[in-house]
């Protein structure tokens, strides 16, 4: 995994298809965001900059819904991790 800049805690990612993980990888780093596979069907996301969780949270789920917006049918979300 690469060395992470400043961060807010991560976010992790579910998407319901596998074969386009790296399809959603990619989109969330050219956005800015630290994204690096958790698991096959997950992601661990960092937004570098972001002044608390609770804005992390906000822009990752807006580029959840772009990324959403030209993939139909596939599901991605933020799930709670403890």
């Amino acid at each position: 995994m690469r060395q992470l800049p400043s961060a807010t805690a991560a976010l992790y990612v579910y998407i319901s298809n596998p074969n386009l993980f790296f399809s959603l990888q990619e989109f969330l780093r050219q956005t800015g965001c630290t994204a690096e596979r958790r698991r096959s069907h997950e992601l661990v996301v960092y937004i570098p900059g972001a002044p608390s969780e609770t804005q992390a949270r906000r822009e990752v789920n807006v580029y959840l819904a772009s990324w959403q917006a030209r993939n139909p049918g596939v599901e991605t979300y933020i799930v709670e991790h403890r």
